[in-house]
């Protein structure tokens, strides 16, 4: 597991880290998000492999990738990269100096049940790019539903294997309910960025 988690690090993140990273082993690579999705993607998926397998040289990488991303965790979520750089500390790594975060992406690490809703509102500045993508963790299907505040359908898309994202330009600066539903009849944990 080592070898994969060290081997996923290094074909995504940057060779830089990962001086005890040592192997050939092919690693299927993950889904292709535009930038910077893909980055945050990336980081969350090995990160969390890393802290299952305990390996703190990839727990090091994940958080360098995620907070080069410049990624935060949304209201009330943990700060994984903070997480992974204590749990790599407690595995003997050494854990590099915090420069700490600037304003942009925010993650989600949730679990949806069976036949669940996750409902969340976040707000988003008028004239300016706004996006939210979802990857599923899991087999299984999740339904991504954007609306504007009055109850308007901005954006609608299915994330199956592949992450999905929902890209529009609100007229207002006004908060959107974001729903992930669940399609299937067990649970799925999911990623959830919104820029």
């Amino acid at each position: 597991m080592h070898q994969r988690l060290c081997a996923l690090a290094m074909a995504v993140v940057f060779p830089v880290v990962m001086t005890g990273c040592a192997s050939q082993q092919a690693v299927s690579a993950l889904p292709a998000v535009a930038e910077p999705d893909g980055q945050i993607f990336a980081a969350l998926d090995i990160g969390l492999r890393a802290e299952a397998a305990g390996d703190g040289a990839a727990l090091l990488a994940a958080a360098s990738l995620l907070e080069a991303s410049g990624a935060r965790p949304a209201e009330g979520d943990a700060d994984l990269a903070a997480r992974w750089q204590a749990r790599a500390a407690e595995l003997g790594e050494t854990v590099p100096p915090s420069r700490g975060r600037i304003a942009g992406p925010a993650y989600r690490n949730g679990i949806v049940g069976a036949g669940e809703t996750a409902l969340l509102r976040d707000s988003f500045h008028s004239g300016r790019a706004a996006r939210v993508s979802l990857q599923a963790r899991g087999s299984g299907t999740l339904r991504l539903s954007i609306r504007r505040n009055d109850g308007e359908p901005v954006c609608e898309a299915l994330a199956t294997t592949a992450p999905v994202s929902c890209q529009w330009v609100p007229v207002w600066s006004e908060p959107f309910t974001i729903e992930v539903v669940n399609l299937t009849g067990a649970q799925i944990p999911y990623y959830l960025i919104t820029n």
